[in-house]
């Protein structure tokens, strides 16, 4: 009994201890919780601050260096790789303050770096800087971005890895795992990104948006100094936090940086995709890189939204569909949302693949190191390496096939019977398109469809393969390209402005200039040698017979041109007249005056001046009233330079005019619908102006013309009316509400053409 009544007071005894504990812990926990709900939201918060100001900047300074560079695709890839680039070396400084410094003497070097980059702002292009006309501008731009906005730039993109290592050394109960903050900081990025195209662009000019930006970075200062007094009170020093867990080894930071450099490349890349037949606008930059930092924000949740088990099951099958289609001129209501839903969801895996992957808190700055590096690699392969390698887009169904090739998978490896099958559908393809060329158009490219299908079934199969999945993924999407390109492509380039390509058909014999998927025109060969321009620029083309009204007010008429093509309107050009071209890239010149590719433009002492570089800063030089006749056919394969639009753009080229002068813009677009944009600025202007689109072509008389939409403007009514043009001109539309497109102001949603 004595030791039974032991056994009952020392289970009482243990029992009340137990109860002491617990209820000494719960005040603990309330007492912690209390202190330490003020970092929690403090560091959330210039977390947030911190990105939005990241991501604000990043397209705002991009389109105002747009018009410097002709409004390229290629300016926001450009620009991408260097913002990735001075987060490198801000994730770098990051990563070695926590390694080298003491938690003060980490605050008061941070602090100091933003008193020092204050010193730059308010942001705006650099004086002084301006593109050598001739020359690659990439080396060129990213000089400009770092002597404009490299110091601030740099010293927020340090923040979101500093402040989440000095958070571990609060004492909050989540202090351990402080990537849950990363959360916070993307949820401002995309804060910023959805901003821009649709509240700050619309309502403040790109001066005030500056200005904006410099209060928040005061703002930032002052949060993170106040992140930095909480750190400065505490004894731990951040540089003797114990390891929770093992230190990463090689093969573990080449996974961070190959799951991290994967959407990096995929998203300049789909970016270059969509925005070269559509427009290069902030818009159309923002909804990838959005939806790239959503994948970070959904991926860090503590409990993701999406289950990453799910994304990985679904990534082979996004892919084939993508596979399946990528070869047809799908419909803008389906070409966006089809390419955005598959880049989401490949981003998605490889950002699940990064936090099921992620190390312990004492190595989180290394962690955010190889991810910034990944990036940097990622972003430059696309925007640097990719235009050297390839003359077509062959950089993103290849980042595709390297998406296949990152699936978690227990097979890495690719057997023999894959290389196999990769090897008969690369001849297959080949072979078949070699076939269908005995077939008309469009029933080879419908052959060449089938095979592709047929074979994406197939290969299927192979999803629990990622190498072997990936090498016929790969074979199938560059097979298709290069098949598509058949017997009719006589060559192909790539320069800074875009990718090039001389097709020859037989029936009728003619010779086109392609810019990216647009035909930018060419020229009919009779069977005596005698050439003459297709497309646009026929003689029952509008612009043709404004150029026949003017040539009728007598000889030596004065007429500029900008976008030069395959210099179709120089047929027309009578020797006694003064013509002038304007075009931005040197590989056009070449195309078409110095190859043997096209014969339309004058040679010799018989040659028209070229002004090499963008219209907006080369007719800006030009004497007020030079022109009698100016014609604007500058385009970005289906895409006008959203620059050129502008109200500021159009008021240049009017002020270039003589006073009966005309200015002709041809704005033809499969999928923008630019008339409204034109017809607010003209109302606004006070101009008159006619428009004309001709779509009921002669086939028999002009069996090479296209349809094709143009705008005629004067500064009198007068003007116009005393050309007699024909019965396709008519009187411009009255504008629907709205603002009329500026420098400060554009919106590309409201001229989409949806269907």
């Amino acid at each position: 009994m004595s030791f039974q009544r032991s056994v009952r007071l020392t289970q009482k005894h243990e029992e009340v201890r137990r109860l002491i504990e617990r209820q000494a812990t719960e005040n603990h926990i309330i007492e912690e919780g209390i202190v330490s709900a003020a970092p929690v939201w403090l560091f959330a918060a210039t977390l947030f601050v911190s990105a939005t100001l990241l991501f604000w900047i990043q397209p705002l300074f991009a389109k105002m260096v747009l018009p410097l560079l002709g409004g390229s695709p290629s300016v926001w890839n450009t620009a991408m790789v260097f913002f990735q680039a001075v987060l490198l070396a801000g994730y770098a400084y990051a990563h070695l303050l926590s390694r080298r410094c003491g938690q003060r003497s980490q605050i008061l070097l941070h602090l100091g770096v933003l008193a020092i980059a204050a010193l730059a702002l308010p942001i705006g292009v650099a004086h002084g800087w301006r593109p050598d006309a001739g020359t690659p501008p990439t080396l060129w731009l990213l000089g400009l971005l770092g002597a404009s906005i490299g110091a601030p730039f740099f010293a927020v993109s340090a923040t979101a890895p500093l402040l989440q290592r000095w958070f571990s050394h609060t004492g909050h109960p989540h202090a351990h795992d402080p990537y849950f903050l990363y959360g916070a900081s993307n949820l401002g990025s995309m804060l910023a990104l959805l901003s821009f195209p649709f509240v700050l662009e619309p309502l403040l000019s790109s001066h005030a948006q500056a200005v904006a930006w410099t209060v928040g970075f005061a703002v930032l200062a002052v949060a993170i100094a106040g992140c930095g007094g909480m750190v400065w009170r505490r004894t731990v020093s951040l540089t003797t936090t114990p390891d929770t867990g093992t230190r990463p080894n090689w093969p573990q930071r080449l996974n961070w940086i190959g799951y991290a450099a994967l959407p990096s490349a995929l998203l300049l890349a789909v970016t270059t995709h969509i925005s070269t037949d559509i427009a290069p606008a902030p818009l159309l930059w923002v909804i990838p890189l959005t939806l790239y930092l959503l994948t970070f924000v959904i991926a860090f949740a503590r409990r993701p939204p999406i289950p990453h088990w799910f994304v990985v099951r679904i990534t082979p099958l996004a892919l084939m569909v993508l596979v399946a289609t990528v070869a047809f001129r799908e419909p803008v209501g389906l070409f966006l949302p089809l390419h955005l839903i598959v880049f989401f969801i490949i981003t998605l895996m490889c950002h699940g693949e990064l936090v099921r992957r992620r190390p312990g808190v004492a190595s989180l700055t290394e962690f955010y190191l190889c991810l910034s590096l990944g990036g940097v690699l990622g972003g430059a392969c696309i925007a640097l390496a990719a235009p050297v390698l390839f003359d077509s887009v062959f950089e993103y169904p290849l980042s595709l096939a390297l998406a296949a090739a990152l699936l978690p998978g227990a097979n890495r490896r690719a057997k023999r019977g894959d290389i196999i099958l990769a090897g008969i559908i690369l001849a297959v393809l080949i072979g078949g398109q070699a076939g269908a060329t005995a077939f008309s158009y469009p029933l080879n490219s419908f052959i060449v469809y089938c095979i592709c299908a047929a074979f994406v079934l197939v290969v299927f199969a192979l999803k629990e393969r990622p190498l072997g999945f990936a090498l016929c993924i790969g074979t199938i999407f560059v097979g298709s390209l290069y098949a598509s390109r058949s017997n009719e492509t006589l060559w192909q380039g790539r320069s800074f402005f875009g990718v090039y390509r001389v097709t020859e058909s037989a029936d009728p014999p003619t010779r086109s200039l392609f810019h990216g998927t647009t035909n930018h025109g060419g020229q009919l060969m009779a069977a005596n040698g005698d050439i003459s321009p297709t497309t646009y620029h026929t003689a029952s083309s509008p612009v043709v017979e404004v150029l026949r009204a003017i040539q009728a007010r007598g000889s030596g008429q004065r007429v500029g041109v900008v976008g030069l093509g395959a210099g179709a309107l120089a047929y027309w050009r009578r020797p006694a007249d003064d013509w002038r071209y304007y075009e931005i890239d040197p590989l056009i010149i070449w195309l078409a005056v110095e190859s043997d590719y096209f014969g339309l433009m004058p040679r010799g002492a018989e040659s028209i001046p070229i002004v090499l570089g963008d219209a907006r800063l080369t007719l800006a030089e030009e004497p007020d009233g030079r022109f009698d006749l100016l014609i604007m056919e500058a385009y970005s394969s289906d895409a006008i330079p959203m620059h050129l639009l502008t109200r500021e753009a159009v008021a240049l080229y009017i002020d270039k005019l003589a006073e009966d002068g005309l200015l002709a813009m041809h704005i033809s677009s499969r999928l923008l619908d630019l008339e409204p944009v034109i017809a607010r600025i003209v109302e606004q202007a006070g101009y008159a102006a006619e428009r004309a689109f001709r779509d009921d072509i002669d086939e028999e008389a002009d069996p090479t013309g296209n349809p094709s939409h143009w705008v005629l403007i004067a500064r009198q009514q007068a003007t116009l009316d005393s050309l007699a043009l024909g019965e396709v001109w008519q009187p411009l539309d009255t504008p629907s509400e709205g603002r009329a497109w500026s420098d400060d102001f554009s919106n590309l949603l409201e001229v989409i053409r949806w269907k």
